[in-house]
């Protein structure tokens, strides 16, 4: 909608030919932002301009002029749905407009811009005697204080859907192109306190060109969501780029979304929840782990927050956040609270919650499916679930039960209470392979990694379980075992089991490997090594292991050494990892059946690995598997 001039106007509405809204097969609008546009000027600084500007010219609530007429409706060009505005805009002029994000159905957007217009030439008329009379200014400006008023009470709420389209249409009377600038940025002036310019959304600029006659303009929301999204309270701006004299009629400028066909898609389908193991939880921060919103001042911790934390790490499972807040303040925050040590790869700004989360779960190299979500805005909610649906979406108000979820159980194992300083230890290594750039064997050598192979004990029992239950990437026969199956195979004094131990000098990996493993003779008389089950963590994914373990299997210093190792290799939908190992190693994976490798001595050595109990190694053969 648009704030019209209540008075008449100098010059008669521009007679125009009002086209259709829209061709054939544009989507209809379903919902659409409430936003009143006004006059405004680009070098405001208002009241203090009004006495040392020379182009100050009073309007008759005593702002700046800088439309000829302000804004005027031109009935003629109107859309089915709302009334028209013809702009002509003088030096500095601008049209702009309070931004919020809460899209309403367009019949009830429509109704409301109705009655706001209608009020229009009864209430300002009002307000400016008043103001008279009172010599209190602000009555003379009451219907645009209305409509900010109603714009922050709908920006404070969160609604779905989310706009598809900002929708600028515009008739051009004139005979050449005017270009327009459309702007999008945070309105500093209305944050609760000050807050730096690079922890905010980044202002988005994108050019409109309107032709001569009529032209729609849909503007892709890719360089606004960010904004759109952060609840933060922004600004909408249109500005002639190229002259101070453009005329104009706007139609339309919306946020709008469009009615979705039928292929598309309109929600999420209600699913059971995922009974896999929960290895991660992503938690927001304001009005969830704290009570407040920390830019708006001071915030509470939570009742039990650091107990949840605490016990969450202890049993393996690893802690992350991802917030609309400024990053600095938002982590000074938790470091106050005593919080940030638990938490892994924060993602804290004003993108969209799942662009987020997706970044955590990358950076973790783990699967969406083992991931729950914390929050207690239904929006975001609503908004991960529908770019994640495997994620396990819940509001703030579990945080008093979740150690009790099902899905965080985890295991009290040496590596789940050493879990997340094993992926603080990660994120060191990899800031240390960045100053080796490509020279990634270079780094290894460095890293001085010692692995250990030796027969699993009792006390290895429950990361045993672990590994065999949730290994995925690296699993080589892709078979899962219960933990009565387990135990009985650990139980078996003829089953050949190997424990994998790693550590670097960056810190220790823990138990990362088991292996189900025998000696077979061949009709030759020859060794084979038979590799029935083997998994392996994939955050030693890329060091070597597994070649080292074979290398370890087949020149054991006991037993003749092998000269074969055939793997029992079955193809899985998520193990391409383990084959691709095999296919570096030389292994031909593009046949049925167990994989074999042809070996001589030394074939599997690795130099730069120090592998306990190993023979030491003929020759490097890092040429195999580079």
């Amino acid at each position: 909608m648009f704030q019209f001039e209540d008075a008449k106007p100098k010059r008669p509405p521009t007679k125009v030919e009002a086209p259709q809204a829209a061709g054939s097969d544009a989507p209809a609008i379903t919902h659409r932002a409430l936003l009143a546009w006004a006059e405004h000027c680009v070098e405001c600084a208002a009241p203090a301009c009004y006495s040392s500007c020379d182009l100050f010219d009073p309007t008759p609530a005593g702002k700046c002029r800088r439309f000829e007429d302000g804004i005027v409706r031109n009935p003629g060009a109107s859309a089915p749905d709302a009334p028209a505005a013809e702009v002509r805009f003088r030096r500095w002029g601008k049209l702009e407009a309070q931004g919020n994000a809460a899209l309403m159905p367009a019949d009830k957007v429509a109704r409301d811009e109705r009655l706001l217009t209608l009020a229009t030439p009864l209430v300002a008329p009002i307000g400016r005697a008043i103001a008279k009379v009172t010599g209190q200014s602000r009555w003379a400006t009451a219907m645009e204080a209305l409509h900010k008023r109603i714009n922050n009470r709908l920006q404070a709420k969160a609604l779905a859907p989310a706009a598809d389209a900002f929708l600028a249409e515009i008739i051009n009377p004139g005979a050449q192109p005017v270009r327009l600038l459309l702007t999008a940025m945070i309105d500093k002036a209305r944050l609760p306190r000050a807050v730096r310019s690079d922890q905010l959304p980044r202002t988005m600029t994108v050019a409109i060109e309107a032709t001569p006659g009529f032209s729609r303009h849909e503007i892709p929301l890719d360089d606004m969501r960010e904004i759109l999204l952060s609840g933060l309270p922004f600004n909408l701006a249109l500005t002639p780029a190229d002259g101070d004299d453009a005329h104009l009629i706007f139609r339309r400028l919306d946020l709008v979304a469009f009615e979705k066909t039928s292929g598309a898609e309109t929600g999420r389908a209600d699913k059971v929840a995922p009974a896999k193991a929960a290895k991660l939880v992503v938690f927001d921060l304001d009005n969830t782990l704290w009570e407040g919103v920390l830019l708006e001042g001071e915030v509470k911790l939570r009742d039990g927050v650091h107990d949840l934390f605490r016990t969450l790490d202890e049993r393996g499972i690893l802690i992350s956040v991802a917030s609309k807040n400024a990053h600095d303040d938002a982590m000074s925050k938790l470091e106050a609270l005593g919080l940030a040590e638990y938490v892994l790869h924060p993602r804290i700004g004003w993108g969209p919650k799942s662009e987020g989360l997706k970044k955590i779960v990358k950076a973790i190299d783990i699967g969406s499916d083992t991931v729950l979500f914390i929050d207690d805005n239904p929006f975001e909610r609503e908004e991960v679930a529908g770019a994640a649906p495997e994620v396990e979406v819940l509001p703030e108000t579990a945080i008093s039960t979740l150690a009790d979820h099902p899905r965080l159980q985890g295991a009290v194992t040496p590596e789940s209470r050493t879990r997340r300083q094993m992926y603080r230890e990660a994120i060191v290594r990899e800031q240390a392979a960045e100053s080796f750039g490509d020279d990634y064997l270079s780094f290894l050598r460095e890293c001085g990694i010692h692995t250990e192979i030796r027969p699993d004990t009792p006390d290895d029992f429950e990361r045993v379980v672990e590994l065999v239950q949730r290994t995925n990437q690296l699993n080589f026969s892709g078979r899962k075992y219960s933990r009565d199956e387990i135990a009985e195979i650990l139980a078996d004094p003829n089953r050949e089991r190997h424990v994998v131990i790693c550590r670097d000098k960056f810190g220790s990996y823990g138990t990362v490997g088991f292996c189900l493993s025998r000696r077979e003779t061949a009709p030759d008389g020859g060794e084979v090594v038979m590799i029935e089950d083997f998994m392996l963590s994939c955050r030693v994914q890329g060091k070597f292991i597994e070649q080292a373990l074979f290398w370890r299997l087949a020149e054991d210093g006991v037993r003749p050494p092998a000269q074969s190792v055939i793997v029992n290799f079955k193809r899985t939908d998520r193990n391409r990892a383990a084959e691709m190992v095999l296919e570096k190693l030389g292994f031909a994976t593009d046949v049925e059946g167990p994989l074999r490798l042809d070996i001589k001595p030394g074939d599997l050595a690795v130099d730069f690995l120090t592998v306990e109990g190993a023979s030491a190694p003929a020759k490097p053969a890092l040429e195999t598997v580079e």
